[in-house]
């Protein structure tokens, strides 16, 4: 397989369906790496819809609206979990032939949220290479640390997660 898979994590939508700013400069992360790049091909994840829309499909339509190809764009939307997410797009890259011990992901999301992505990615067997979205997900002090301090309990029992999956 020739292309290189971006995998993009999802983040809540406003309650009107419009995507916030975490999830644009996600995007926004994902398109820079992709410029950068021969051949990308996005996955784009997450569920929990609002309106109608998927944060997947709202990814989609902010890479689209960005110059990337509809071909260049697979959405995962059923996940409503960072969880889920690694186990279906691991399934979903499978299918599309990536090898685990030949291919690296590249992974987009926040500097917090990074590590916890890219840590599950590793014991479902993947290799991969972090973005971070630019920006603090939160100009909040103590919003931006209680994300920051959520990920060490999430890593520990998502970690359990995985390897009982």
């Amino acid at each position: 397989m020739n292309r290189q898979p971006i995998l993009v994590f999802g983040a809540a939508l406003k309650a009107d369906g419009t995507p916030q700013n975490v999830l644009i400069a996600r995007v926004k992360a994902a398109v820079a790496y992709g410029n950068s790049s021969l051949s990308s091909l996005y996955i784009v994840t997450g569920g929990n819809p609002k309106q109608g829309i998927t944060e997947a499909e709202m990814m989609k339509r902010l890479l689209i609206q960005s110059g990337v190809n509809e071909d260049q764009i697979i959405c995962e939307d059923k996940a409503a979990k960072t969880i889920e997410s690694v186990i279906l797009c691991s399934a979903l890259l499978i299918k599309l032939g990536f090898s685990q011990k030949k291919t690296r992901i590249v992974v987009v999301s926040n500097a917090y949220h990074l590590p916890r992505c890219c840590w599950l990615l590793y014991l479902s067997g993947w290799r991969t290479r972090s973005v971070a979205a630019l920006g603090n997900a939160s100009r909040n002090f103590y919003k931006c640390w209680s994300w920051r301090l959520r990920e060490i309990p999430a890593i520990v029992w998502n970690s359990f997660r995985i390897l009982l999956y």
